[in-house]
């Protein structure tokens, strides 16, 4: 890790993450190409395992993908959320079960 650990909740990209970035997420989801959403989905969860700020932000962001009426964006959010709500990234953050 060329980064390092460091604190992971005081990520001084992180607000910039959620308003300029999951927006733009959130409007790529809407693209059919297979090779579009598989990117997509990727970096939605790449978002939301930098900190657990931005965890909770790319779920918000999922949960609403996934409940799209659009194929594409659905398929995105679900597997997304799959991954950000699993014990092993839950683990990672240091979040807590509830």
């Amino acid at each position: 890790m060329a980064r390092g650990e460091g604190n992971r909740e005081t990520d001084s990209g992180a607000r910039s993450i959620r308003y300029y970035c999951l927006p733009w997420i959130e409007k790529g989801a809407e693209d059919e190409r297979d090779l579009v959403k598989k990117a997509v989905n990727m970096a939605l969860r790449a978002v939301g395992k930098r900190n657990l700020t931005l965890n909770t932000a790319a779920i918000d962001c999922a949960r609403r993908l996934s409940e799209s009426e659009a194929a594409a964006p659905r398929w995105v959010g679900k597997h997304a959320l799959r991954e950000l709500e699993s014990a092993k990234v839950r683990q990672k953050l240091g979040a807590k079960r509830g």
